[in-house]
This record gives C-alpha cells, sequence and structure tokens, in this order.
C-alpha cells in the first residue's frame, strides 16, 4: 500500500462506490474508507450529506447511506475522469493555451 495522499476527488469516488456498490453502506462501511471519524465527519456530514449527494437513514443505532439522484450525476462525473479535469481548468482560472 503506498503512503502517498489521496487527492479529494479520489476520497468521493471510493465513498460512492461503497455506497452504489453495496445499495446502502453503513457509518462503519464509510469510515473503515476514511479512516477516522473527524474525517468521516469532514466528508460525509459537512460535504456529502450538506451537498445532498447522499441521504443518512437511522434504524436503532445504525445509520444507513444511500446515494440520491443528485449522487448519481455527480459520481458519474468523478468516474470520468476527463469531464471532471475540465472542470477544473475552467473554475476560477482562465483557460489556459
Amino acid at each position: 500500500m503506498s503512503s502517498s495522499r489521496r487527492k479529494p476527488s479520489e476520497i468521493v469516488l471510493e465513498i460512492l462506490d461503497c455506497i452504489v456498490d453495496k445499495g446502502e453502506a453503513t457509518r462503519w462501511d464509510l469510515t473503515k474508507i476514511l479512516g477516522t471519524t473527524w474525517q468521516f465527519h469532514h466528508w460525509i456530514e459537512d460535504f456529502l450529506l450538506k451537498e445532498r449527494f447522499i441521504t443518512e437513514r437511522k434504524e436503532k443505532n445504525h445509520y444507513f447511506y444511500s446515494i440520491t439522484d443528485l449522487g448519481v450525476q455527480f459520481y458519474e462525473l468523478l468516474k470520468n475522469g476527463k469531464l471532471l479535469k475540465a472542470f477544473i481548468k475552467i473554475s476560477g482560472k482562465r483557460l489556459r493555451r
């Protein structure tokens, strides 16, 4: 296993891959991907839930996460690296020649 840092797009793609593959991921599934509860809070609660890419369902003391329609669109963009790179090129900067 490499000690190199993952890019944010790789982290989100890994999270969404897990949710899509399982149909619904548990809090533990996502914490294993992210490594710490702080990272879970940062990526899941402060980003993916807040932006409505995923939803949270509580059943007794267990939390489950599923992807929304908006999340599916975001997931497809992430999987297509060329589109993501094009968006990054034009976001907030002049397009370079």
